[in-house]
């Protein structure tokens, strides 16, 4: 059912005519618009969903579904490539029915008090941010929800609009990916920042849901685009690389799910970071995306949304073709200037581009790009080690002869053949995209 600004409605004010209104356009921020109409995204048609069923091809359906991970991190983390599934927590947890709603509604007076507190709740629980959105059918998955297998969960309880206005929240809390782990991107270290995040971001969902029902209220997960409300929400804006930038973190954050509800609270407003400004010059997501999955052109209009658009299937396509080295690519995610430590000059960078008036904005953006440039570089290559991993330098440059170093980075001697399992191993930049788009 596509989702109009005229088709959409809401109950009507109390001593009026009875008819109800429409839902006006929701507004998400400067970096996406919805200039058309809304077709509600169908569970079953998302990436997770395909590869399952085989529709990306045979590569992806065997690795989604019939590979054990050489790495044992990766065997823990990631349900679908453990020799064991029940030595992975998420079985566990979607094995657990969905509890009960207390019939003792705890009664709430100033639904603002309750917004600053399930805030703070829910940050107990282990998010790194939290934000509160308006409900807007335009967000919501069409007719099914999803489970934690990103599969067809089951049918919705009533119609979209009417959920829309029975629960007229959404409560986003994500978790931050480590800073330092995520620097491996193209490595088994950042897969285990990502996998370990995902399982930590279930957990958080798990026990506010659980918190919402326990206060008498309904909590229905996996109902809605996460994305979507995380801009409604003032999480954060959408990036070139189609990645959630906060203001704190980067787009080191994991949009993983979000929580509808009818407890009283009160929505944020977007976030203006100064996001769509630095898109529009930067591009170094795209200029070091292997997969050429990030375009370096202007916005379209995809499903009725202005914004950015990525092409999912080369960079999802990726994945079995470097499974034995790493799972999760992330390298649009350490490349991004927003994607830094959270020490005082970050602070400064971004509140003086938050701050500055948007026609004058340009000038900022280039003096930062510039500077992070030169002295982040253009393309992530810091060496991190971590729990016996060494991601190392680029794969061949230099061998070290130092006991029980990996990296090749000696100026001296002869070059040691160390096997790419046993190093670093930093995929070449601008593969050819044909190359994935041809396999399976």
């Amino acid at each position: 059912m596509a989702i109009t600004e005229r088709s959409v409605e809401t109950p009507a004010a109390p001593g009026g005519s009875g008819a109800p209104e429409p839902f006006a356009t929701p507004y998400l921020g400067r970096t996406v618009r919805i200039v058309g109409p809304v077709e509600n995204v169908d569970p079953n048609q998302t990436p997770h969903a395909k590869a399952g069923r085989g529709e990306l091809g045979k590569a992806v359906f065997h690795w989604r579904n019939n590979t054990v991970s050489k790495d044992p991190l990766a065997r823990v983390a990631y349900d679908t490539h453990a020799a064991d599934q029940n030595n992975h927590i998420n079985t566990f947890l979607r094995k657990g029915a969905s509890g009960d709603i207390n019939p003792r509604r705890v009664p709430v007076n100033d639904p603002a008090k309750m917004a600053a507190h399930i805030k703070k709740v829910a940050r107990i629980f282990g998010a790194d941010v939290v934000g509160i959105a308006d409900t807007h059918p335009a967000y919501m998955f069409n007719g099914s929800y999803m489970d934690d297998k990103f599969a067809t969960g089951g049918a919705l309880p009533e119609d979209i609009e009417a959920l829309a206005r029975r629960l007229p929240y959404i409560i986003v809390a994500p978790a931050a990916w480590d800073y330092d782990l995520i620097q491996a991107h193209r490595h088994h270290i950042g897969d285990a920042a990502y996998d370990f995040t995902l399982l930590k971001t279930s957990m958080i969902y798990s026990a506010l849901e659980g918190y919402i029902r326990e206060m008498g209220y309904t909590a229905l997960r996996n109902a809605v685009n996460p994305q979507a409300a995380a801009l409604a929400a003032g999480v954060g804006e959408l990036g070139r690389n189609g990645m959630i930038i906060t203001e704190k973190f980067g787009a080191r954050v994991h949009m993983y799910d979000a929580i509808l509800t009818d407890l009283p609270l009160v929505a944020d407003q977007p976030l203006d970071i100064g996001v769509e400004d630095f898109c529009k010059v930067c591009r170094k997501c795209a200029v070091t995306c292997p997969t050429n999955s990030i375009t370096f052109d202007e916005k379209v209009v995809f499903n009725g949304v202005e914004k950015y658009k990525i092409n999912w299937e080369t960079c999802y396509k990726l994945r079995p073709i470097t499974a034995e080295y790493w799972g999760q690519c992330l390298t649009c995610v350490t490349i991004c200037p927003y994607t830094k430590p959270n020490a005082w000059w970050r602070t400064l960078a971004v509140q003086t581009l938050k701050r500055t008036p948007i026609p004058f904005r340009g000038v900022i953006v280039r003096g930062l790009k510039w500077l992070d440039d030169t002295f982040w570089g253009t393309i992530p290559r810091k060496r991190v080690r971590w729990l016996g991993y060494d991601t190392g330098v680029k794969p061949g440059e230099r061998a070290c002869t130092i006991p029980g170093c990996t990296a090749q980075h000696n100026t001296e001697g002869p070059k040691v053949d160390v096997p790419l399992s046993e190093m670093g191993f930093y995929m070449p930049l601008k593969e050819n995209t044909n190359r994935f788009v041809k396999r399976g």
